[in-house]
């Protein structure tokens, strides 16, 4: 049986299972690649912490000397900051958009059990006297319903066709 979600009680500081997120904190952030433009990109790896707390302790006493401008550092700071903002709103939105993929499936699901129904009891009902067109006003219905089943035994049919037959045993 699915389960309700509750309602969120701080859209700018989203859970998992929120189903009101509000990112406009972060909205100045957000972009939209072109398709393939993450290609090629570098990503976080193990060693981010050491190597942030390194830039801070060393920056004031041997920065210049290494030839980091203090802008550099603080740039990197500021990125970090927004990193940490951005990525509180990333679990919330994944959960939020299964959520929307587990209820779309379950409607269309149930959409389709009332179709197969419809389709099942018109089969039926043609068969009584004077319904016989029943078949042709509704043929939408019906083969909508049997697409799946007729692809599947043409499927099998290829299948079968295609393979060499078993020998017999003797």
């Amino acid at each position: 049986m699915p389960t309700k979600t509750p309602i969120s009680k701080d859209p700018k500081n989203p859970v998992p299972g929120d189903l009101h997120i509000d990112c406009t904190p972060v909205a100045s952030l957000i972009v939209d690649l072109p398709p393939g433009a993450m290609t090629g990109m570098r990503r976080e790896r193990d060693g981010m912490t050491e190597l942030l707390t390194e830039l801070a302790d060393q920056q004031k006493a041997y920065g210049a000397r290494a030839g980091i401008s203090d802008s550099e550092v603080q740039r990197i700071q500021t990125l970090t900051e927004q990193l940490t903002e951005l990525r509180k709103y990333r679990e919330p939105v994944r959960k939020l958009n299964e959520l929307l993929e587990e209820t779309e499936a379950n409607l269309d699901n149930e959409r389709h059990q009332h179709i197969s129904n419809i389709a099942t009891s018109i089969d039926q009902r043609a068969k009584l006297r004077g319904n016989g067109d029943l078949l042709s006003l509704y043929r939408a219905t019906r083969q909508y319903r049997s697409a799946p089943a007729i692809k599947a035994a043409r499927t099998r049919a290829k299948h079968t066709e295609a393979s060499p037959s078993e020998p017999t045993p003797q």
